[in-house]
Formats: C-alpha cells, sequence, structure tokens
C-alpha cells in the first residue's frame, strides 16, 4: 500500500508540473509510425530494413538477407560486405529458409 501511494504521489507531481508530452502512433497494415512532438518521427515497414538503419553484421527478415545493412538479391551465394570486408557464404533453400555464414 505504501508503495502505491508513493506512485501515485510521484504521478501526482509530474501531472501537476506541467509535464507535457505527445505522441501518435499509427499502426498500418504492415507497418509502424510513431511521431513525438514536432518533427520526430520514425516508422518501419514490416519485413524490411529501412534506408537510414545502420546495423552490421547478418539479418534474415521474411526471406530477406540484409548484410550490413544492404539487401541481397535471393540467388546470390556469396557477398563481399563493403562495410566491413568481411565474406559471406549464403545458402538459399525452400520456403523461406536461408544459412549465412561468415567464411
Amino acid at each position: 500500500m505504501k508503495t502505491r501511494n508513493s506512485m501515485l504521489a510521484l504521478l501526482a507531481s509530474l501531472l501537476s508540473a506541467g509535464v507535457q508530452a505527445q505522441a501518435a502512433v499509427d499502426v498500418t497494415a504492415g507497418g509502424v509510425r510513431v511521431q513525438v512532438g514536432k518533427g520526430a518521427s520514425a516508422s518501419n515497414v514490416a519485413g524490411d530494413l529501412g534506408q537510414e538503419v545502420d546495423m552490421e553484421g547478418v539479418a534474415v527478415i521474411n526471406g530477406n538477407v540484409y548484410i550490413d545493412g544492404q539487401r541481397i538479391p535471393r540467388g546470390k551465394t556469396m557477398h563481399t560486405s563493403g562495410k566491413t570486408g568481411k565474406v559471406y557464404r549464403i545458402q538459399w533453400g525452400r520456403d523461406g529458409n536461408v544459412a549465412v555464414e561468415e567464411k
């Protein structure tokens, strides 16, 4: 009970301090967009990496292979990363199954 009262007191003090923040979340078919305040936003489409994503390593999303943020065309069996110089071997299976290993 004491913890609950403390949490309520903290919430009341934050509300009375005039803290204001607005956030809008838009969930559409296959994607999410979040907008916070003026001009700050982020979004994602299901099954894809945005161009602004700065990643290192391998990601497999819905049968699509991304290495260091670059989408690898289906059927390509070897890839050398322009970012790290690492060489990867890709084995494409059926039904979206993919195996990627660093050589």
